[in-house]
């Protein structure tokens, strides 16, 4: 690929996130972009079968990152509780450094295969979580109080995404609700929280 191919692909993926994030999927222009990028609909043809491809292009490797890095977290979650928190903190610096990208995902995605992935992500988290209290609770945790915590807790990390947080203030207000996290699911789970050695 030459020089000039990138340049415009780049180009492209640029404008293309700007209108994404400005309009939505449905709604975004590809003539705005193709103008945005300075090329014509025929350079755009070149590069993307159609502006969902390059909706994917611009979404699926940092998508892919983060679910590796979430599950990731899964599995080693049944090694030690205390990794939870640490876990926590890696999420939530990837999130602030991909706002975008779930920005993208969550509010600008419809009329894409993406559709729907903010609802299929909390699926995610309520699984995960109920598999968290399977692993470590003494008694059962109902699924409604899993979901209810699910909601909680994405209500949190939006907060912080779509708020006017930086990432360090972000980082900072985790950390103090983990204290306030780990007391409450230490009464849920009836175990001790308190030492990580």
């Amino acid at each position: 690929m030459s020089g000039k191919d990138f340049d415009t692909r780049a180009a492209l993926v640029r404008s293309g996130r700007q209108e994404f994030l400005e309009h939505g999927f449905r709604d975004a222009s590809l003539r705005a972009i193709c103008k945005r990028a300075n090329v014509t609909t025929g350079a755009f043809y070149v590069h993307f079968k159609n502006k969902e491809a390059l909706f994917a292009s611009i979404v699926e490797a940092d998508l892919g990152d983060y679910l590796d890095l979430y599950d990731g977290m899964l599995a080693r979650l049944t090694a030690k509780v205390q990794q939870a928190n640490d876990n926590e903190v890696a999420i939530m610096e990837y999130l602030m450094d991909h706002r975008d990208l779930f920005r993208l995902l969550f509010d600008c995605s419809e009329g894409t295969r993406y559709e729907g992935f903010k609802e299929r992500l909390i699926h995610k988290f309520e699984d995960s979580y109920q598999a968290f209290f399977e692993a470590y609770a003494c008694v059962p945790v109902d699924h409604e109080v899993t979901k209810t915590l699910v909601q909680m807790k994405f209500a949190q990390y939006c907060s912080m995404l779509f708020g006017d947080y930086s990432k360090e203030q972000a980082l900072q207000i985790t950390g103090r609700l983990q204290t306030f996290t780990r007391a409450g699911l230490a009464a849920l789970l009836h175990t001790d929280f308190g030492s990580s050695g």
